[in-house]
């Protein structure tokens, strides 16, 4: 999302995706040079937070603009402090909320919606949804059934296993780990799971 108005501006880009999916910083530059973008362009550089880190030290960046952890995110935050001429845009994980209203129309759509926004990607997207508010009543009952009627019927697999899955794993056992986590913690203060995260097998 950010590389495009870089170049349309007259940038060139420097290019880190995470340390996590490195396949896939690799094919979007596959597919840029196939399109016919110049060498040096867009400049892949692989790495971990060391590389990050890095990169945002390097003389000639006018600004960074960065998708990750928000430890990541800080960190930048600091190094930048007392550099007002160069730009730091930081997106961060994001604890979104969906609230939705009394008069929310079709059943099926909402909760089509819902699911979208919540589990794409497997929920890892930073703009995914992460609460729902839903209206008290027999509107919010009806909804909240519906739903977790849905949500049970998900196909999660392997990307690329057949029929093909709405979404696969976790992308790290450590990332599974945190979401069983925070719903244990979430148990503990009182919390009911209407659906209860389970560990599945590590790939």
């Amino acid at each position: 999302g950010h590389i495009v108005p870089a170049l349309l501006s007259g940038n060139t880009d420097v290019f880190k995706p995470s340390e996590q999916t490195p396949w896939t910083g690799a094919l979007a530059m596959k597919l840029w040079e196939e399109a016919g973008l110049p060498k040096g362009v867009i400049n892949l550089v692989q790495g971990a937070k060391e590389t990050g880190i890095a990169l945002a030290d390097a003389k000639g960046i006018d600004g960074i603009l960065f998708t990750g952890s928000a430890n990541t995110g800080h960190i930048l935050h600091r190094q930048f402090a007392g550099q007002p001429g160069k730009m730091l845009a930081l997106e961060m994980g994001g604890n979104n909320p969906m609230v939705i209203s009394d008069n929310y129309g079709d059943l099926d759509a909402t909760v089509y919606t819902i699911i979208q926004s919540a589990f794409i990607s497997a929920g890892q997207r930073c703009t995914c949804a992460r609460r729902l508010y839903v209206p008290f009543g027999e509107k919010g009952d009806a909804l909240i059934t519906k739903l977790v009627e849905a949500t049970k019927n998900i196909r999660m697999d392997q990307p690329f296993a057949e029929p093909a899955p709405f979404m696969g794993p976790q992308i790290s056992v450590a990332a599974a780990k945190f979401i069983l986590d925070a719903q244990a913690n979430l148990q503990s203060l009182g919390g009911e799971s209407l659906i209860e995260a389970k560990a599945g097998e590590a790939a």
